[in-house]
């Protein structure tokens, strides 16, 4: 499928997703419940510069500022037009965020300027998924990590049903083993630092920016 297609795909289902995820359900209550865990892991003291690639409405990002006592800046980058404009509804009037509509493949902010990049199940929407991962090794400062939290294939039976998902839901691109992101993640340029189990079926895959 031609990029420009699977795109429009990817973002109209966010589009269809920003209606309702601000919402009470099991399915974004458990989204969220990975993401508490993401940011769990995470360093996040004062003056902080932290990016979420994928970042929806900006929930996500919201919670950590809440740990860090809102002393940091926070940018959220999402492909859907609608998931921006809600982010930027939710957090008016607080000047350190900031949400741009954007390919993770392409953002357009300047190299060096995150502490912490974090991505939280929107890895496998990816078109080009090592384009993106050198994208966030680019914004990323010196000794800067990138936290991507995606459903792990490391057993044969997650593989199959992550093709037969496929079919039923067109704006998924592809799922990767652990093995997988540790090789992505280094010919990225990232020391790969190893996984965080935030869940049995939780994986995070961290890597770390050495200069």
């Amino acid at each position: 499928m031609e990029d420009s297609k699977q795109l429009k795909i990817n973002e109209a289902k966010w589009n269809k997703w920003a209606e309702t995820v601000d919402g009470k359900s099991l399915k974004y209550d458990y989204l969220r419940s990975a993401q508490l865990g993401v940011i769990s892991l995470l360093n996040l003291q004062e003056n902080v510069n932290m990016l979420d690639i994928g970042c929806g409405t900006g929930w996500a990002l919201g919670q950590a500022a809440k740990i860090n006592g809102d002393k940091g800046t926070f940018y959220g980058v999402d492909l859907s037009e609608k998931m921006i404009e809600k982010a930027k509804e939710n957090f008016k009037g607080r000047e350190n965020f900031h949400f741009i509509k954007a390919n993770a493949e392409e953002i357009p902010l300047e190299d060096k300027r995150f502490d912490i990049i974090i991505c939280t199940n929107s890895f496998h929407h990816y078109l080009h998924p090592e384009k993106a991962l050198k994208e966030m090794y680019r914004l990323l400062k010196p000794q800067g990590k990138v936290y991507i939290l995606d459903p792990p294939v490391d057993f044969w039976v997650a593989r199959v049903l992550a093709k037969v998902l496929h079919l039923f839901d067109r704006a998924q691109v592809g799922l990767y083993s652990t093995k997988e992101f540790e090789k992505m993640i280094t010919r990225a340029g990232f020391k790969y630092v190893g996984t965080e189990k935030i869940k049995w079926h939780q994986k995070v895959q961290v890597g770390k920016k050495l200069a």
